[in-house]
């Protein structure tokens, strides 16, 4: 006997509460559970259904449950017919309105009525319905499947142009084709004759079991418009999804770093929100979001940008993160606050990088289009607006939605695209400090110069970085003047294409700075470095007349051999590029710029000319030994190389220009406006020792500065440094260009020393004759 009385009402209330909740967790635990190592028969789907309460869900069920063929066919008509209605409700689209929707798109793409066909073709001219998923086996072409092969035939990126095929041609040849292929998946998983993440080319892994689901969601969806999709497909699907959650949850119990991850949860957070009824779904989506929150905190550097340091991975997660916030808000799901905030940095990061064109450079692995030499971002910044609202990211983004994320977009979000309002940024030169990217920039005129200079190096996944610590890219009048280049795992050109000949850097004894280069342990052709340099940013100094920058690396450490790179950019006229080299031995050193050059003037000056007269003049402004031109694949580059030497500095004036009048000669003592001194200064009231000193009115540009004398007030430097000077009136203002200290002296009986600190300014005040 048990005596309650003791117990208070709201003890009691709490206790029932208790025996309620362990009820409930019996039922649940009751419930079986969606294996991960093998796909769901129709009647263990059926099972994992059962603690279900909607009335129409729980008929199916008790229909199933009761057996015999009648019931069982009826049972599967009424399930499919509830999933039918539910997937109305949930996914980005209504399949109700599909024809509507279909017509709306293909009256925005036209000429995609023509390839959703032909992108349909060039897989299943490639494999049978019921095709093989291990290596080896060839395609129906007679071929050997490679591992890149096989990854993408993993991917099943050509899903959903079956699904639009379809439609647009009134074929039922991409349904069978489609559900025959994806129980043949099923039948090798079970069976155990799929690529394993052993092999290196996982058919589950994360990556590739996570695009597969995205594009089958996609063909399911589109397909439930179809009568021709039978409730045994669309039950087939639906098992297939869960045990793709099941294995996608298994897997991924730890974080991992990089992209591959960050797609798998988005199909299992996608999966997990389509399909409630099943009682893991709620762990499922907790797992994702939770594990998506990490990769959001641990990946999205503190400045924007996604930590691989490419547009073509930042933007791929932007992908992930729409989509899976896009589907939370319709389905009314949690998102935890710290999603906003982060996808928004996002969008601004892209901003902060782009060319005054509204298009962004090229950096690191950027796997689009090969060779291309610049990134559209506005169909990214596109979805930007579209979450954020901003006027300063509808200044970037794409007039309309593009095909790829139309079906991603509600009616009423493509009915505010009509008025996209667009707000130019108010920012210049600007920094991504974290991820090691420093923009110099005139403006948003699409003629502006821009310049972009990369320092970094992804400490945790390095794997997608490039051989171009401190390399540059350069832009103005609208092209890429020295450009980067997008790559393409599976082309042999690669690892060349990865590294420092084909970037804008300097080098010494012509020794690349990516080393140990290997490829992955699937052989699918992608590759990367396992040494690069690290780089240190001595002084980044953004001014409305001038931007400097200063870093150095270590990549030469091991010769003995210590780099410096120095850009000034003075606003609206030229860059100068100082490459400093020193050595206790002699090297050769060379200098490496991207384009199509002709060395009439060589070696003074190399000259790229475009089709508009637009063009890029590269005068070197010290002795060189040897200019030479080379190339791959149409890309070519101008390489200047030094005499053996200890200690070397290259000062290398990079001037666009537009228009035949206004290039460069190779003994011109004039860039512009500005003056070209070879050595000493001199003027009525101004003295100036240095090893080249620019001059425009009283703005001088001084390199290896040793003294000035401007109407008398002497100021002598104990080392030669760079500054840039300013006389107004009676006031010389002094702006170091220096990561150094810079002692200077002034003449007078106190010789009095003053100390400019790094990219530090002083003024001297002529009629006192006092500095500060």
């Amino acid at each position: 006997m048990y005596s309650f009385s003791g117990f208070t009402r709201s003890g009691i209330k709490c206790a029932l509460f208790i025996l309620c909740l362990l009820a409930s967790f019996a039922a649940i635990a009751a419930t079986p559970k969606v294996p991960a190592d093998k796909v769901l028969t129709e009647q263990e789907l059926f099972k994992v259904l059962q603690g279900a309460t909607d009335p129409a869900l729980a008929q199916a069920l008790q229909l199933h449950q009761k057996g015999g063929k009648k019931n069982r066919e009826k049972a599967v008509q009424q399930l499919a017919a509830y999933f039918r209605q539910k997937a109305a409700e949930r996914y980005y689209f209504n399949w109700q309105h599909f024809e509507e929707r279909l017509s709306d798109y293909l009256a925005r793409f036209p000429e995609q009525a023509a390839a959703h066909p032909v992108n349909a073709a060039s897989h299943m001219d490639l494999y049978p319905a019921k095709t093989v998923w291990k290596l080896p086996f060839k395609n129906l072409k007679g071929e050997d499947v490679s591992a890149y092969a096989v990854r993408h035939l993993s991917r099943q990126h050509k899903a959903p142009d079956m699904a639009l095929s379809h439609y647009i041609t009134g074929n039922e040849k991409y349904i069978n084709y489609f559900t025959e292929q994806v129980a043949s998946l099923n039948a090798a998983f079970n069976a155990g004759k799929v690529e394993t993440l052993e092999d290196g080319n996982g058919t589950y892994e994360a990556f590739r079991g996570g695009n597969r689901m995205l594009n089958w969601l996609f063909a399911h969806h589109a397909f439930l418009a179809s009568e021709h999709y039978s409730d045994e497909e669309q039950l087939l699907l639906i098992r297939t999804f869960l045990q793709h959650a099941a294995f996608l949850y298994r897997d991924n119990q730890q974080f991992k770093y990089g992209n591959h991850q960050t797609k798998g949860m988005t199909a299992l957070a996608m999966i997990a929100m389509l399909y409630p009824e099943v009682e893991e779904s709620k762990v499922w989506y907790a797992h994702a979001m939770k594990l998506l929150g990490e990769h959001l905190a641990k990946e999205i550097n503190p400045d924007g940008f996604q930590f691989e340091r490419t547009v073509h991975y930042h933007i791929g997660d932007i992908d992930n993160y729409f989509m899976v916030y896009q589907l939370a808000q319709r389905n009314n799901m949690p998102v935890d606050a710290a999603w906003s905030e982060s996808l928004q940095w996002m969008f601004t990061a892209l901003s902060a990088i782009a060319f005054p064109n509204k298009n962004a450079p090229v950096l690191q692995d950027d796997t689009d289009e090969p060779w291309a030499t610049q990134n559209e971002i506005g169909e990214a910044m596109l979805l930007g607006y579209l979450l954020f609202d901003d006027p300063a990211y509808g200044y970037f983004a794409s007039d309309a939605i593009s095909s790829t994320y139309y079906w991603l977009t509600s009616r009423e979000q493509l009915k505010s695209l009509q008025n996209i309002e667009r707000q130019k940024p108010a920012f210049t030169s600007t920094a991504l400090p974290e991820t090691g990217y420093y923009v110099m920039r005139e403006g948003w005129n699409p003629n502006d110069m821009y310049m972009i200079i990369s320092t970094g190096v992804s400490k945790q996944k390095p794997d997608h970085q490039h051989g171009d610590i401190l390399g540059v890219q350069a832009y103005a009048f609208g092209v890429p003047l020295l450009p980067n280049y997008q790559v393409r795992y599976s082309l042999p050109d690669l690892e060349l294409f990865k590294n420092s000949w084909v970037k804008n850097v300097a080098l010494a004894d012509s020794i690349p700075q990516g080393q140990q280069y290997a490829g992955n342990s699937g052989g699918s052709g992608f590759g990367k470095f396992a040494v690069l340099p690290k780089a240190t940013v001595q002084v980044w100094q953004p001014s409305e007349k001038h931007d400097l920058f200063i870093g150095t690396h270590n990549g030469y450490d091991k010769q003995q051999i210590s780099y410096t790179r120095k850009v000034i950019y003075l606003k609206d006229d030229f860059w100068i590029v100082k490459d400093s080299f020193q050595s206790p031995t002699e090297h050769r050193y060379q200098q490496v710029w991207q384009g199509n050059y002709s060395l009439e003037d060589a070696p003074v000056l190399a000259r790229a000319n475009f089709g508009d007269a637009t063009g890029l003049d590269i005068l070197q402004l010290e002795p060189i030994e040897r200019t030479t031109l080379g190339g791959n694949n149409g890309k070519n580059r101008v390489v200047y190389q030094t005499k053996p030497a200890k200690d070397y500095t290259f000062l290398t004036v990079l001037r666009p220009y537009k228009g035949f009048s206004n290039r460069i000669e190779a003994t011109a003592k004039e860039l512009g406006d500005w003056q070209l001194f070879a050595s000493n200064y001199t003027s009525k009231t101004t003295s100036i020792k240095a090893a080249h000193v620019l001059a425009r009115g009283e703005e001088f540009l001084l390199f290896s500065c040793q003294s000035i004398n401007i109407v008398g007030q002497i100021l002598t430097l104990d080392t030669p440094q760079d500054l840039k000077l300013n006389v107004e009136g009676g006031t010389l203002q002094i702006s170091s260009l220096s990561a150094d200290e810079v002692i200077l002296t002034a003449s007078g009986k106190a010789q009095k020393k003053y100390t400019l600190p790094p990219a530090g300014t002083l003024k001297v005040d002529f009629a006192t004759a006092s500095v500060r």
